[in-house]
Order: structure tokens, then C-alpha cells, then sequence
């Protein structure tokens, strides 16, 4: 088995919930069963009522059933398993069962970690893999540490990409239409605050962290003037906070929050064009894979981005190492 063989069960929460929904049913299954049946009745007309009370006949048959249920509930747990390798993402139901591949780590476009309140506290919860090939969306369900696990997929991803390769540009209402994504992503602006309704310079901040993980990562486009929900703002409101109301004004409110924020030595790997989508303009940014790491600095302080699905994840020290590591060569 290779070091880069990951095996993963379900978390043990998973375990315990199906434990609490089975304790949560025989709680009230007894009542239910005599009050709805006339099972006393019924079992005090068989011969083994003459040596055994219906009591203890009753506490019997709901104990052996509930340790079969348990059982039934122990094994759905631990026998099945992912396997994560460098190749692929596989699942088995049993030990005697082989691995069903389910996806090709190459064939991966997006992942998306996500825990619910419960898994948010405990550290587990599903990682949704998505694929532009025919197999589509492939769920790890209940898994321990999602976003790590998330993280190692698109380690294991990005070393199928050549960052020494440009970036495939497609057009701005094609990635609009297909939505947020591992390389796509909306920002209504760079200057203008549509909540204060007022000139907010921090606005910038969350764009570079995008372009920094876009960078780290595999590339990807950032579109400025475009809602989250995909509706076109455009960059006017942007244009008259500015004091040259142009692209030109725009590309340079940019670029100096670029230098300062990440560097002037990576804008060599962001282009930026100003398309017009139903009439108003916007601001596509298109971030090539970077050849060495780019941190975000803001107040003395560096920050390590990749992308991870649709979000730009920060990473801490212990693991940015061995990310830069292998995606970088270093």
C-alpha cells in the first residue's frame, strides 16, 4: 500500500447516532406494541405462557432484537471503507468485497466539505467530489476531518495539472451560468460596499485571498461585478467611487491592492480583462497556477490559501509545509 494510501471509515458519531435513534425507538416501542395489539392476550393462549410470564417473554424478544439491531448497526459502521490513493477514490460495502472505484483523482473539478452544527463541533461530516465526466457528483458521507480530507484531494488533484500550462479561458457568461466552483468565483466589487452603500477599501482583501488560493492551487477565474447568485452587477458603482471612472481606474485600484497584499512579482500570473455582459461591464481575472507559493500579508502577518471546492481555505503552518511541498517542489 502506498504512503499516500489514505484509509477512512465513518466517524464513530455516526455509529452513535443510529445507537441514540435505536435506544430513542425501543423507549416507546413497548407501549405501542401493547397498546395497539392485543399481544398479552394473544401469547397468554400459547403453551409457553405456563413457564414463562408475558413480562419476561416481552423483556426477551425486545432485548434480543435490540442487541441484533445493535449488531446489524456496529457492522454497517465499520466494515464499509474509503480508500483515497493517488490514482483514485474507492469503496468497499465489506472485508470481503474488493474496492469499487468511484472516482479518478485527475477526472476531479471541484470538492466541497460540508458539517452541519453537530459535525461542525465534533469534527466530521460529508465531502461532495464533483467531476465533469459522466460520473458527476461522488459524496463521502461522515467522514472525520472533511476539510482535511478535502485538502489531501486536492493536493493529490493538483499534481495531475503543469502549472507551466496556460489556464483554458472560457468565455464570462459560459462560467457565470455554470456557477461558483474549485476555479470559479463571483465578487460584486473591489471598492464599492453594497450593504454601507458607501467606498469600503477592505472589499479588496477577500479578492486577493481568492486570487492567492487560485495561484497555490490550479488556477482559476475571478469575476468582479457578479452577485453570488450569478446576477450581473457590473463595475459602475465601483467606476464612481473611483477617481478615473475607467477600466484603466479599476486596473489600478487593483494592482495596487495586488502589490501590497501579495506581491508585485505574482501579477506576471493574473490577467484581467473588462468584458461587457447585458450591457454593463465587468472585471474578469484570470489567475494562472503559480511556479513558487503566494502568501497574503495583511498587518505584518503571512497567510497560506488554496482552494478547497468553492472556497478559498486557509492553511496552518504544519500543513501549508507539507501542501508547499508537494505542490511547489520545494
Amino acid at each position: 500500500m502506498s504512503d499516500q494510501t489514505i484509509i477512512l471509515r465513518k466517524t464513530p458519531f455516526y455509529f452513535i447516532r443510529l445507537l441514540v435513534i435505536i435506544e430513542f425507538i425501543f423507549a416507546f416501542l413497548p407501549v405501542f406494541a401493547t397498546v395497539i395489539f392485543p399481544v398479552q392476550a394473544e401469547y397468554n393462549q400459547t403453551v409457553l405462557a405456563q413457564s414463562l410470564s408475558f413480562t419476561v417473554f416481552f423483556i426477551l424478544v425486545l432485548t434480543t432484537l435490540q442487541v441484533l439491531i445493535i449488531a446489524i448497526s456496529f457492522f454497517s459502521w465499520y466494515l464499509p471503507v474509503y480508500r483515497i490513493d493517488p490514482q483514485s477514490v474507492g469503496y468497499k460495502r465489506s472485508g470481503a468485497n474488493d474496492f469499487k472505484e468511484l472516482i479518478k483523482i485527475q477526472a476531479i473539478s471541484c470538492l466541497s466539505p460540508e458539517q452541519h452544527w453537530l459535525g461542525k463541533r465534533f469534527d466530521y461530516g460529508d465531502v461532495f467530489i464533483y467531476s465533469n465526466t459522466e460520473v458527476g457528483v461522488v459524496p463521502l458521507r461522515d467522514i472525520a476531518n472533511p476539510t482535511g480530507i478535502a485538502i489531501k484531494l486536492e493536493e493529490l488533484s493538483a499534481s495531475y495539472w503543469d502549472p507551466s500550462l496556460p489556464l483554458p479561458i472560457q468565455p464570462a457568461p459560459e462560467l457565470i451560468a455554470a456557477g461558483e466552483s474549485q476555479t470559479v468565483e463571483f465578487k460584486a466589487s473591489i471598492l464599492w460596499d453594497y450593504r454601507q452603500k458607501r467606498p469600503n477599501k477592505t472589499l479588496s482583501e477577500p479578492i486577493m485571498k481568492t486570487l492567492a488560493a487560485f495561484m497555490n492551487s490550479t488556477g482559476g477565474t475571478l469575476l468582479i461585478g457578479i452577485h453570488d447568485d450569478g446576477s450581473v452587477l457590473g463595475l459602475e458603482a465601483d467606476f464612481s467611487a473611483m477617481t478615473k471612472s475607467t477600466p484603466d481606474g479599476f486596473e489600478l485600484i487593483f494592482n495596487n491592492a495586488f502589490n501590497r497584499l501579495l506581491g508585485v512579482e505574482y501579477r506576471q500570473w493574473v490577467n484581467l480583462s473588462f468584458p461587457e455582459i447585458e450591457g454593463k461591464t465587468i472585471c474578469v481575472a484570470t489567475a494562472q497556477p503559480a511556479t513558487t507559493p503566494v502568501y497574503f500579508q495583511h498587518q505584518g502577518q503571512e497567510e497560506f490559501y488554496i482552494r478547497a471546492g468553492n472556497a478559498s481555505q486557509p492553511l496552518p503552518l504544519s500543513k501549508a509545509t507539507v501542501y508547499i511541498r508537494d505542490r511547489f517542489e520545494i
